[in-house]
Protein backbone atom coordinates (compact mmCIF):
# COMPACT_ATOMS: atom_id res chain seq x y z
CA UNK A 1 0.00 0.00 0.00
CA UNK A 2 2.92 2.19 0.89
CA UNK A 3 3.61 2.85 -2.89
CA UNK A 4 0.00 3.12 -3.96
CA UNK A 5 -0.23 6.79 -2.23
CA UNK A 6 -1.28 9.53 -4.38
CA UNK A 7 1.12 12.16 -5.20
CA UNK A 8 1.47 15.87 -3.23
CA UNK A 9 2.34 17.87 -6.32
CA UNK A 10 -1.24 18.33 -7.65
CA UNK A 11 -2.32 19.26 -4.00
CA UNK A 12 0.92 21.65 -3.18
CA UNK A 13 0.29 23.50 -6.29
CA UNK A 14 -3.35 24.16 -6.44
CA UNK A 15 -3.19 25.16 -2.82
CA UNK A 16 0.07 26.67 -2.96
CA UNK A 17 -1.61 28.59 -5.37
CA UNK A 18 -4.33 29.47 -3.13
CA UNK A 19 -1.98 30.41 -0.16
CA UNK A 20 0.24 32.63 -2.72
CA UNK A 21 -2.87 34.53 -3.89
CA UNK A 22 -4.08 35.50 -0.53
CA UNK A 23 -0.34 36.99 0.54
CA UNK A 24 -0.55 38.79 -2.49
CA UNK A 25 -3.69 39.82 -2.46
CA UNK A 26 -3.19 41.36 1.64
CA UNK A 27 -0.07 42.55 0.05
CA UNK A 28 -2.01 44.80 -2.81
CA UNK A 29 -5.15 45.66 -0.50
CA UNK A 30 -2.10 47.09 2.04
CA UNK A 31 -0.74 49.03 -0.39
CA UNK A 32 -3.92 50.05 -2.28
CA UNK A 33 -5.08 51.80 1.11
CA UNK A 34 -1.74 52.95 2.06
CA UNK A 35 -1.35 51.34 5.18
CA UNK A 36 1.99 49.01 6.40
CA UNK A 37 -0.31 47.10 8.64
CA UNK A 38 -3.71 46.15 9.82
CA UNK A 39 -4.91 43.59 12.70
CA UNK A 40 -7.98 43.10 10.59
CA UNK A 41 -5.85 42.58 7.70
CA UNK A 42 -3.79 40.02 9.71
CA UNK A 43 -6.37 38.07 11.49
CA UNK A 44 -8.12 37.04 8.16
CA UNK A 45 -5.29 36.57 6.61
CA UNK A 46 -4.32 33.94 8.76
CA UNK A 47 -7.64 32.53 9.06
CA UNK A 48 -8.04 32.15 5.86
CA UNK A 49 -4.01 30.69 5.32
CA UNK A 50 -5.01 27.89 7.92
CA UNK A 51 -8.15 26.80 5.89
CA UNK A 52 -6.08 26.65 2.91
CA UNK A 53 -3.99 24.13 5.03
CA UNK A 54 -6.94 22.21 6.56
CA UNK A 55 -8.72 21.93 3.34
CA UNK A 56 -5.46 20.90 1.39
CA UNK A 57 -4.40 18.38 4.00
CA UNK A 58 -8.10 16.99 3.97
CA UNK A 59 -8.34 16.76 -0.24
CA UNK A 60 -4.80 14.75 -0.04
CA UNK A 61 -6.77 12.55 2.46
CA UNK A 62 -10.00 12.00 0.56
CA UNK A 63 -7.25 10.79 -2.56
CA UNK A 64 -5.38 8.52 -0.18
CA UNK A 65 -9.00 6.23 0.80
CA UNK A 66 -9.86 8.55 3.31
CA UNK A 67 -6.37 7.72 5.05
CA UNK A 68 -3.88 9.75 6.98
CA UNK A 69 -0.78 9.53 8.53
CA UNK A 70 0.86 12.65 10.35
CA UNK A 71 3.75 11.99 8.27
CA UNK A 72 1.88 12.24 4.50
CA UNK A 73 -0.26 15.23 5.97
CA UNK A 74 3.01 17.39 6.60
CA UNK A 75 4.20 16.09 3.23
CA UNK A 76 1.06 17.63 1.97
CA UNK A 77 1.19 20.94 4.08
CA UNK A 78 4.83 21.38 3.45
CA UNK A 79 4.51 21.43 -0.24
CA UNK A 80 1.81 24.00 -0.14
CA UNK A 81 3.86 26.25 2.19
CA UNK A 82 6.78 25.82 -0.09
CA UNK A 83 4.51 26.52 -3.53
CA UNK A 84 3.10 29.33 -1.64
CA UNK A 85 5.92 30.45 -0.26
CA UNK A 86 7.98 30.51 -3.39
CA UNK A 87 5.08 32.35 -5.52
CA UNK A 88 4.66 35.10 -2.70
CA UNK A 89 8.38 35.70 -2.25
CA UNK A 90 8.66 36.63 -5.87
CA UNK A 91 5.58 38.68 -6.03
CA UNK A 92 7.00 40.23 -3.00
CA UNK A 93 10.75 40.83 -4.83
CA UNK A 94 8.60 42.55 -7.47
CA UNK A 95 6.09 44.64 -5.36
CA UNK A 96 9.01 46.24 -3.09
CA UNK A 97 11.32 46.83 -6.27
CA UNK A 98 9.23 47.78 -8.87
CA UNK A 99 5.60 48.65 -6.97
CA UNK A 100 6.69 50.14 -3.96
CA UNK A 101 10.39 50.65 -3.49
CA UNK A 102 10.30 53.46 -1.19
CA UNK A 103 9.20 51.08 1.45
CA UNK A 104 11.81 49.31 1.89
CA UNK A 105 14.28 52.90 1.90
CA UNK A 106 12.09 54.30 4.14
CA UNK A 107 12.33 50.85 6.99
CA UNK A 108 16.35 51.46 5.88
CA UNK A 109 15.94 55.05 7.53
CA UNK A 110 14.52 54.00 10.37
CA UNK A 111 16.54 51.54 11.37
CA UNK A 112 19.59 54.30 10.82
CA UNK A 113 17.28 56.67 12.78
CA UNK A 114 16.78 54.51 15.61
CA UNK A 115 20.26 52.84 15.57
CA UNK A 116 21.49 56.44 15.60
CA UNK A 117 19.18 57.29 18.52
CA UNK A 118 20.39 54.23 20.63
CA UNK A 119 24.04 54.66 20.05
CA UNK A 120 24.94 58.48 18.92
CA UNK A 121 28.40 57.79 19.82
CA UNK A 122 28.79 55.04 17.11
CA UNK A 123 32.11 55.40 14.84
CA UNK A 124 34.63 53.78 11.96
CA UNK A 125 34.01 49.85 11.60
CA UNK A 126 31.19 49.67 14.11
CA UNK A 127 28.78 52.02 12.13
CA UNK A 128 30.40 50.27 8.71
CA UNK A 129 29.03 46.91 9.86
CA UNK A 130 25.93 48.36 11.25
CA UNK A 131 25.07 50.01 8.18
CA UNK A 132 26.16 46.92 6.03
CA UNK A 133 23.42 44.92 8.17
CA UNK A 134 20.72 47.33 7.72
CA UNK A 135 21.49 47.51 3.84
CA UNK A 136 21.04 43.38 3.89
CA UNK A 137 17.67 43.74 6.03
CA UNK A 138 16.64 46.19 4.27
CA UNK A 139 16.80 44.65 0.76
CA UNK A 140 14.60 42.93 -1.54
CA UNK A 141 16.50 39.54 -1.47
CA UNK A 142 16.54 39.48 2.63
CA UNK A 143 12.14 40.21 2.53
CA UNK A 144 11.85 37.25 -0.02
CA UNK A 145 13.59 35.02 1.58
CA UNK A 146 12.28 35.76 5.38
CA UNK A 147 8.98 35.46 3.80
CA UNK A 148 9.31 32.27 2.00
CA UNK A 149 10.79 31.10 5.25
CA UNK A 150 8.21 32.21 7.33
CA UNK A 151 5.86 30.34 5.00
CA UNK A 152 7.70 27.00 5.98
CA UNK A 153 7.58 28.23 9.49
CA UNK A 154 3.82 28.42 9.76
CA UNK A 155 3.56 25.76 7.11
CA UNK A 156 5.31 23.10 9.44
CA UNK A 157 3.26 24.12 12.80
CA UNK A 158 0.01 24.46 11.24
CA UNK A 159 0.52 21.46 9.14
CA UNK A 160 1.40 19.73 12.19
CA UNK A 161 -1.36 20.51 14.02
CA UNK A 162 -3.91 19.68 11.30
CA UNK A 163 -2.11 16.65 10.23
CA UNK A 164 -3.00 15.23 14.08
CA UNK A 165 -6.50 16.37 14.15
CA UNK A 166 -7.65 14.74 10.42
CA UNK A 167 -5.18 11.82 10.96
CA UNK A 168 -6.41 8.20 10.27
CA UNK A 169 -5.01 4.87 10.31
CA UNK A 170 -5.92 1.80 8.71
Amino acid sequence: MENDKPSVKQIAYNYGLYLALISIAVLIILYALNIESHWIASVISTAATIAIYYFGINAYKKLNSNLLSIRDGLKAGMGIALIGGIISALYAAIHYTYIMPEFLSGKKDEAIAEMMSQNPNMQGEQLDTAMNFIDITASTFFISTMMLLGSLFFGFIVSLIISAILKKDR
